[in-house]
C-alpha cells in the first residue's frame, strides 16, 4: 500500500459512523460554529492531557455541539464508556477498523458492558499516538455526516467515550482509536 492510499484509507475509516434503530439528525450550524473553544472544556486542546481528562473534554465538546444545536445534554453513562474502550481493544486486537471488528456483532459490545438500549450509536476515529487531542476527534466527527448525526441525535441520552492504543493500525507504529458511544435505556 502506497503512502498516499493508506492517508486515503486513514480518512475513509476515520468517517466511519453508525447507528442502531433509525437515523439522528444533524443540525443547521457549521461543524466550526458548534465546536466548543478550548477554554469551554478543560483538557481538550492538549494530546498530552490524561485519558480521563480527555474523555471528559469529549463529552463536554459533544454536549456544547448539542447546546448550540437545542438538544439535550448527554448524562455521562459508565456502561456506556466500557462499550467504548471494548469496542477499541477489538479494533485493537483485530487491526480491523470498523464498527464489527473480527466479525463481531455491532452491539456486542453494548451488551458485554450491560448497557441495556432501546437506541445505540458509535463513532470511530482513529490516529496517531499522543498526536491528536480530543478537540482534533470531535472536530473531525462534527465535520462527518454520519458522526455529526450521532453526536446530535435527539433520542440519545448517555454518551461515554475511550481512546485506546492500537499499535500497527493503519499501518501507524503507533495509533489510537476513540469511539464515542450514544445511547438511550430500553
Amino acid at each position: 500500500m502506497t503512502a498516499r492510499t493508506a492517508l486515503a484509507a486513514l480518512f475513509a475509516a476515520a468517517l466511519a459512523a453508525f447507528v442502531v434503530a433509525g437515523s439522528a439528525a444533524g443540525g443547521g450550524l457549521s461543524s466550526a460554529g458548534l465546536l466548543a473553544p478550548a477554554s469551554a472544556c478543560p483538557g481538550s486542546a492538549s494530546p498530552r492531557a490524561s485519558a480521563e481528562a480527555q474523555i471528559r473534554a469529549v463529552a463536554c465538546l459533544v454536549n456544547y455541539a448539542r447546546a448550540r444545536e437545542g438538544r439535550s445534554r448527554l448524562g455521562h453513562s459508565p456502561a456506556l464508556t466500557r462499550a467504548a474502550a471494548l469496542k477499541g481493544k477489538r479494533v485493537a486486537s483485530c487491526g480491523d477498523f470498523s464498527h464489527t471488528p473480527c466479525g463481531s456483532d455491532f452491539t456486542s459490545s453494548f451488551r458485554q458492558a450491560g448497557y441495556r438500549y432501546s437506541i445505540v450509536g458509535e463513532n470511530l476515529y482513529a490516529g496517531p499516538w499522543g498526536r491528536v487531542s480530543a478537540r482534533d476527534v470531535v472536530s473531525a466527527w462534527l465535520r462527518s455526516p454520519g458522526h455529526r448525526a450521532n453526536m446530535l441525535g435527539p433520542r440519545f441520552r448517555h454518551v461515554g467515550a475511550a481512546p485506546v492504543r492500537a499499535d500497527g493500525l493503519l499501518g501507524n507504529r503507533a495509533s489510537v482509536v476513540w469511539t464515542a458511544t450514544f445511547g438511550a435505556p430500553r
